[in-house]
């Protein structure tokens, strides 16, 4: 379609050559990308700029992964959230699955490749 504005990603993600990796991809595939370092940083941009997509650690410092969702769950519900994590299961807990029941709509495990980056977003813009 002609007229149709570029998808805006946020990456939320604190190590910053992951962010930079994610950012370098999701451009080259068009995508327009916003990035912060942890979740109030992330939020605050939400409330600044029109967002399809929010690809989110778990495990940040300052405002971490499962209180940015819930946050972003409340304040713009028709945001599609991915949320990603390399820590599995902290003290018993399987942080992706908690995530999930916070409100993001898929999960990814750290290391993930390029094509399941690619295709969970596609399936959320879909």
């Amino acid at each position: 379609m002609l007229n149709e504005k570029p998808t805006t990603i946020l990456i939320i993600e604190d190590d910053p050559s992951l962010r930079d990796s994610l950012r370098r991809t999701l451009r080259k595939r068009g995508y327009t990308i916003l990035q912060a370092a942890e979740g109030g940083e992330g939020t605050m941009l939400l409330g600044t700029h029109a967002i399809d997509v929010v690809l989110i650690d778990i495990f940040m410092p300052g405002r971490e992964g499962i209180e940015t969702i819930l946050q972003i769950r409340r304040s713009h519900p028709q945001v599609k959230i991915i949320a990603m994590s390399g820590g599995g299961e902290r003290m018993h807990i399987d942080v992706l699955r908690v995530a999930k029941a916070s409100g993001c709509h898929q999960t990814l495990d750290k290391p993930f490749s390029e094509e399941a980056l690619i295709n969970a977003i596609e399936a959320q813009l879909a």
